[in-house]
């Protein structure tokens, strides 16, 4: 049985599904914050202009010279991101994977994409908030993670696979966090899908994790081929 049968087999027989995800993923649907492209230059070409902002990840953080100009450019960033998305190939293929499996979201992603794809809000956890609560996160955060940690208790000790969509090899805030869980419970299983280079899997937990190298998206569509 090759790789993607057995991370197939896995994802069938869950009892539950937690859905890790980084930039890796919004990259995948077409939003890179890292990148100066001509993308970025459309919607926030202003702030080139004006202050030499080179991509999305760095006008989020400038130090901006008034509150108002700070507020305009996370009011081009939410129109952007949120506003006029519309829901990718990438997050539909997500959804068929993950059926009608009990499953919680894990993000540092911001943008909302998966509440505007159709995953339930009540099921996600926002690691660092979201563009629509930027003033004051931390209220929001506290309560998602309280209920993801409900949801790790609830099935502490069934069959769990962590499906980790395009997160940083060295990531500590999630990728981190995970497979800690996976290394504490025997019934828990590990797949990650990223770019060769970022595909991390330790000692301690390789005999129940896969690797699949390459694109999300042909890896999604590999995964699904036989549906």
């Amino acid at each position: 049985m090759n790789e993607f049968k057995t991370a197939r087999n896995w994802l069938d027989n869950a009892d539950a599904v937690i859905i890790s995800a980084g930039n890796g993923l919004s990259i995948t649907e077409g939003y890179n914050i890292f990148a100066h492209d001509e993308a970025f230059m459309t919607h926030f070409g202003t702030f080139y202009e004006r202050y030499g902002i080179m991509n999305i990840l760095q006008g989020a953080f400038y130090n901006y010279p008034t509150v108002a100009e700070r507020d305009a450019f996370y009011k081009v960033l939410f129109d952007y991101m949120v506003d006029h998305y519309e829901s990718t190939p990438v997050f539909r293929d997500l959804k068929q994977l993950v059926g009608g499996h009990e499953y919680f979201v894990v993000t540092s992603n911001g943008n909302m994409h998966f509440q505007l794809s159709g995953f339930d809000e009540e099921r996600i956890f926002e690691v660092e908030g979201n563009f629509g609560n930027n003033q004051n996160p931390m209220p929001m955060i506290q309560k998602q993670q309280a209920k993801f940690n409900a949801f790790v208790q609830k099935y502490r000790s069934q069959n769990v696979v962590i499906l980790e969509l395009g997160i940083g090899a060295n990531n500590q805030l999630i990728k981190a966090l995970l497979m800690q869980l996976v290394a504490q419970s025997l019934s828990y299983r590990y797949i990650t899908l990223n770019l060769p280079h970022e595909i991390n899997i330790p000692a301690a937990i390789e005999q129940r994790s896969i690797g699949l190298a390459g694109s999300i998206d042909d890896n999604f569509k590999e995964l699904l081929k036989n549906d």
